[in-house]
């Protein structure tokens, strides 16, 4: 049976990485151990080799002091238990030669030391009276030269292994650094097939946030979860698409279907109201108050829902440097009557002469903020209006007097249809769009809406936007 990957499950996946990844660390651990124990071995077994060669060497050393002292007795008493003493040393130091001289071959006095010692042995059989002086200092010497050797060879022994251990650590450091670099190789592979995936739902995810967004067709290939996601936004996206087509439909439809019969209306009482079509009693006069009062407050409530749609298809900000004063002076013109209406008068503080933003939408939060506070703000009250410059933002803050919002209720008044218990006081029932087009606008242009406690007023409405025209982090 064939494994793949791509039907995998994001545990198996992970599962078959980390296991993956285990392989080259086992496999140094096993490397290193083999390695660690061949130079242990090896160092034990040079040890042990070199007390023996050491003990030996000794040994002989002794064997030839032994013999000398036997000759020159057996030369003086010549004793048969004298002659086979010193026979008995002899023969004792030819052994141990020969043992020494087959364990280390790089001897070159073995040879001589042997013939020196089988010559030695056969004039001592001889009967003489002489001691042979010539051939004991000959092995005496020999000896001598030959344990300068063996200390010579065990130092060189001693070099090769450490150069021994130096190959090996220098080996073992290569092999772990190969295997390593494996290891990194297989983690960022498996990484990979994780993370390819995932920044393809991440591409998906954006691409259905844009306007006109084109969804992927290809098919997400990966673990089985982040497939099935794939095919869940594939969905979503396709559903997205749907609505967004009702909604645009239904935003032209209520652009003519709307404003067509409620001119119609307006026009109409307007007639009445002037009186052009006949002359109405009081009761009629009353009645067509009424009308002209619901119609006006339709046609704000259309305006309000058409603006809000309207604002829902930007995308982007058109960023433009704007002179602050003068579009807030334009906007206060706009609202001059309703403000006259109540006595509120505003007192402007604007600390820019310049400003990066997109005129539209900042001139939107200006237009609903003043008519919130000229709405809900207290008769004959002023409405403070601020623009300054707070480290690298620009603060726009919109106060008034009135009712304060409780902390409860802040948040929840940002989002659309929703409205506060202060009732207005004007003659239009709002939609409860107002605050959630400041915040809408706000995030568009890399900023956000919030409401703040302030010592001058009951209501502040605080904006904080990037100084720059960029996106705020």
């Amino acid at each position: 049976m064939r494994f793949s990957i791509q039907t995998a499950s994001l545990r198996q996946l992970v599962l078959l990485s980390f296991f993956l990844a285990l392989i080259p660390v086992g496999v140094l651990l096993w490397q290193s151990n083999k390695s660690l124990s061949g130079v242990s071995n090896y160092a034990i077994t040079s040890a042990e080799q070199a007390v023996s060669t050491v003990r030996q060497a000794e040994s002989m050393q002794s064997l030839v002091v032994d013999i000398e002292r036997a000759v020159r007795q057996y030369a003086v008493v010549r004793t048969e238990a004298l002659q086979r003493l010193a026979l008995n040393h002899i023969d004792n130091q030819l052994q141990l030669l020969a043992q020494l001289c087959s364990s280390l071959p790089e001897l070159a006095l073995c040879q001589s030391q042997r013939d020196a010692l089988q010559s030695l042995r056969l004039k001592f059989i001889e009967p003489t009276s002489e001691v042979p002086e010539a051939l004991l200092l000959q092995v005496r010497t020999q000896q001598q030269q030959i344990t300068k050797e063996i200390w010579d060879l065990l130092e060189r022994q001693l070099e090769n292994q450490q150069q021994q251990v130096a190959k090996t650590q220098q080996q073992l450091a290569w092999e772990t650094f190969a295997l390593v670099l494996l290891t990194l190789l297989l983690v960022l592979w498996a990484s990979g097939r994780i993370t390819a995936p995932v920044q393809k739902l991440d591409r998906m995810i954006r691409a259905i946030a844009q306007p006109k967004h084109q969804f992927p067709d290809e098919k997400l290939r990966g673990p089985r979860e982040l497939a099935e996601l794939g095919e869940q936004l594939r969905w979503l996206s396709s559903r997205l698409q749907q609505l967004e087509a009702l909604r645009l439909v239904l935003l032209r439809h209520a652009s003519h279907e709307l404003k067509t019969p409620l001119s119609s209306i307006r026009e109409g009482c307007a007639l009445l109201t002037e009186q052009l079509v006949g002359p109405l009693n009081a009761q009629q006069q009353e009645v067509v108050s009424l009308l002209n009062g619901s119609a006006d407050r339709l046609s704000v409530l259309t305006e309000q829902l058409l603006d809000y749609n309207r604002l829902l298809q930007q995308a982007q900000p058109n960023w433009s440097q704007v002179v602050p004063q003068q579009l807030m002076q334009e906007c206060f013109s706009d609202h001059a009557l309703s403000l006259q209406q109540r006595q509120q008068q505003v007192k402007l503080d604007c600390q820019l002469s310049s400003l990066c933003t997109d005129a539209t939408l900042f001139r939107r939060i200006l237009d609903n903020l003043i008519n919130n506070a000229q709405a809900y703000g207290a008769e004959g009250s002023p409405v403070w209006v601020k623009l300054y410059r707070q480290d690298e933002s620009v603060v726009l803050e919109v106060a008034n007097n009135g009712t304060p919002i409780p902390v409860a209720l802040r948040e929840k008044l940002f989002e659309p249809f929703q409205r506060g218990t202060t009732p207005r006081f004007d003659a239009v029932q709002g939609s409860g769009l107002g605050l959630s087009i400041v915040a809408d606008c706000a995030r568009l242009l890399g900023g956000h809406a919030d409401i703040v406690d302030v010592v001058y007023a009951d209501v502040c409405i605080r904006v904080r936007l990037p100084l720059s025209g960029e996106k705020m982090v």
